[in-house]
């Protein structure tokens, strides 16, 4: 008469993994295997209902179940899903070292797990004939690298927004150069190469200024001096910007009319005067879209220049959206930026895209000229001249909705 599964014994000669094996003959009896009488009358065995319990005490501290992982075919560019890892009996059979597959499924038969009762209640079996596990090391191993990996494409973002968080909240003035030469080198590693992000914008490039018309300023005041009145305000006016701090002007223009309007945020019906200025000399910008809008042709370039990471993800950080409610905070680190580039750089300028038009296709660059003392307009080197004007009636606003936030 067979005896029933948790009634059987086996011994040390089935299982023959030493750490597995050792604990039979600790924990056993002397007696007969029931799973080959070959093995003897005269070895220790164990009930395999007993020695299950052992094994389910091992394989949960080191496996679970296994992680679902995306692949494609030769034949098909479609992504499917499947999980990782391999089946229990396989892992057990290679843990306990046993050939027999029969005293394998003895043992998977007799782990311990939820009961019928609280599956019909909700709970979740751990062990599946269906499913795959895999080592939790090496989930873990996995999971490290994945984060090395992580943060490693991603460690000029990571570094900007740790830069902001000192900047914005602990410390403003003390060791933000060191911060900043972290991030963004030596000026020796942007030299060379046929794109290259600072460079010298080269004179005749046309560059516009909007201006919205509202209670004190308009079509009558413009007439009579159009250069002062769209080029960058007085300083006693100047309002903190991206790109400076209040009181400090800076002339901030665009290279396309619909980029320059669009940073006004005008409304339908309101009318905007659009300036015209001409660069009268070249100057020395350093250009945050460089490598997004190189010719494809030239990718060979791009991705072998010694900055192509940092500007690649400096370039959104740059360019972020801000809300009016967060501009006084937000502005603190691209003004310092700003600051840095002029100073160590010897930039008189910086490019970036505009946060207002998010079609890359489309000519969405902004232009800032840095602070300067001569001004930034006609004056004894300045790099504008002024040249014409154009008023301007908004006769639709077009917005694009995106995915839900929730």
């Amino acid at each position: 008469m067979h005896k029933p599964p948790e009634d059987r014994f086996l011994c040390a000669k089935c299982i023959t993994a030493r750490p597995f094996a050792t604990w039979i003959r600790k924990n056993g009896r002397l007696g007969q295997c029931d799973f080959d009488f070959d093995h003897g009358k005269r070895g220790s065995v164990v009930a395999v209902n007993e020695f299950a319990i052992h094994v389910d005490d091992y394989f949960r501290e080191h496996y679970q179940l296994g992680e679902e992982e995306s692949y494609v075919t030769a034949s098909s560019d479609n992504v499917s899903y499947r999980q990782r890892g391999s089946p229990l009996q396989e892992i057990l059979a290679d843990d306990l070292c046993s050939d027999s597959d029969a005293v394998i499924e003895a043992i998977i038969e007799n782990l311990p797990d939820v009961s019928h009762r609280e599956i019909q209640k909700g709970a979740d079996p751990f062990y599946d004939d269906t499913a795959n596990y895999e080592s939790i090391a090496k989930v873990e191993a996995r999971q490290r690298a994945e984060q090395e990996e992580y943060w490693y494409e991603r460690r000029f973002v990571l570094q900007w927004e740790d830069f902001c968080e000192k900047v914005q909240y602990e410390r403003r003035f003390f060791k933000t150069k060191e911060l900043l030469d972290s991030l963004f080198g030596k000026p020796t590693e942007y030299e060379g190469g046929p794109i290259n992000p600072i460079y010298m914008l080269k004179a005749g490039k046309m560059i516009f200024r909007a201006r919205l018309f509202d209670g004190d300023f308009n079509e009558q005041t413009l007439g009579r001096n159009p250069e002062t009145q769209l080029g960058a305000p007085p300083r006693d006016s100047a309002r903190a910007g991206r790109m400076n701090v209040e009181f400090i002007p800076a002339f901030y223009g665009a290279f396309s009319e619909d980029t320059a309007v669009a940073e006004m945020r005008p409304s339908i019906g309101e009318e905007v005067a659009i300036g015209q200025f001409v660069l009268h000399r070249d100057v020395k910008v350093f250009d945050f879209t460089a490598f997004s809008r190189a010719p494809h042709d030239n990718w060979k370039a791009v991705y072998g220049h010694t900055r192509y990471d940092f500007i690649q993800q400096m370039e959104d950080e740059i360019s972020r959206p801000v809300l009016p409610y967060e501009k006084q905070r937000q502005y603190i680190s691209t003004q310092i930026v700003a600051e840095y580039l002029k100073e160590y750089f010897g930039c008189e300028a910086v490019i970036y895209r505009s946060s207002m038009i998010q079609d890359r296709s489309a000519e969405n660059r902004n232009i800032v000229m840095l602070p300067r003392t001569g001004g930034f307009i006609s004056g004894d080197g300045s790099p504008l001249r002024y040249a014409r004007y154009e008023v301007k009636e908004i006769r639709n606003v077009t917005y694009q909705v995106g995915r839900s936030v929730f």
